[in-house]
C-alpha cells in the first residue's frame, strides 16, 4: 500500500513539473532544475518498482533518470542490475559490459558479468571466469559462496560439492551453507555434509591477521 502511494506521489509531481510555469517569468537555469528533480523523480519510481519486484519497469524510470548527468551513473548501475532480476540477459550483458569498460578492476562487476554469463547458456565460460576471479581473490567469501550457487545451479553436481567444502572449511560461519547442503543433496548420490575433506594446498584459510595498537 505505500509502495502504491509513494508511486502515485511521485508521478503527480511529474505531471506538475509539465504543468507549472512561473507566472510567465523565466528563471536563469529553471529548465536545468526542473529536468535534474524530473530525473530524480524518475529515480525515484524505479526504486518504488524495484521494492515490489517489476523489474521491467523499473528499467524503464532508470533509463529515464539517466537523462540527469549527475544520476546517470548510479540509474546505469540499477538499470543493469534490474535488468538481470528480470533474466534479461542480453541486456544485462550489454550494461554490465559498459560498467566493466568504465571499471575494469571491480571485483563485485565481473562477479555479476559471470553470473548472467552463465545464466545466458555460456556454462563453461562463466565457470573460467570465477575460476580467474578466485585465482585473484582466494580468500573472498561473497566469490566463493556465489561459485557454489552457480554451480548448483546449472546442474555441476560434482564442481559444486568439491567447491562447497572449500567453502565450509574456508568460511565455516558461512550462512548460505545449510542452504547448499540441502540442495546437494538432491543433485549428488550419497553427498555427505559432515565429510571431512584434505584442502588443496591453494585453497587453504586465509592468513589471520594481528590487530595492532596505534
Amino acid at each position: 500500500m505505500k509502495i502504491s502511494i509513494r508511486l502515485g506521489i511521485a508521478f503527480f509531481i511529474v505531471l506538475s513539473f509539465f504543468s507549472c510555469t512561473t507566472n510567465g517569468i523565466r528563471v536563469p537555469g529553471e529548465k536545468r532544475i526542473l529536468m535534474t528533480n524530473l530525473a530524480a523523480e524518475y529515480y525515484n519510481i524505479a526504486e518504488g518498482y524495484m521494492e515490489i519486484k517489476k523489474y521491467d519497469k523499473a528499467a524503464e524510470y532508470y533509463q529515464l533518470a539517466m537523462r540527469d548527468k549527475e544520476l546517470s551513473r548510479t540509474a546505469f548501475y540499477k538499470l543493469a542490475r534490474s535488468y538481470a532480476l528480470a533474466k534479461n540477459w542480453e541486456k544485462a550483458t550489454e550494461c554490465y559490459t559498459e560498467l566493466l569498460r568504465l571499471d575494469p578492476e571491480n571485483t563485485l562487476l565481473k562477479t555479476s558479468m559471470a553470473y548472467i554469463t552463465a545464466m545466458s547458456g555460456k556454462v563453461d565460460e562463466a565457470i573460467l571466469q570465477y575460476k580467474k576471479l578466485m585465482e585473484s581473490s582466494p580468500y573472498d567469501e561473497n566469490l566463493l559462496e556465489s561459485y557454489v550457487a552457480l554451480l548448483i545451479n546449472v546442474g555441476r553436481g560434482e564442481d559444486a560439492e568439491e567447491s562447497f567444502f572449500i567453502l565450509k572449511e574456508k568460511f565455516p560461519g558461512n550462512k548460505q551453507l545449510t542452504s547448499f547442503a540441502q540442495q546437494l543433496s538432491d543433485i549428488v548420490d550419497n553427498f555427505d555434509a559432515d565429510k571431512k575433506i584434505e584442502l588443496p594446498p591453494d585453497t587453504k584459510e586465509a592468513p589471520k591477521t594481528e590487530n595492532k595498537k596505534s
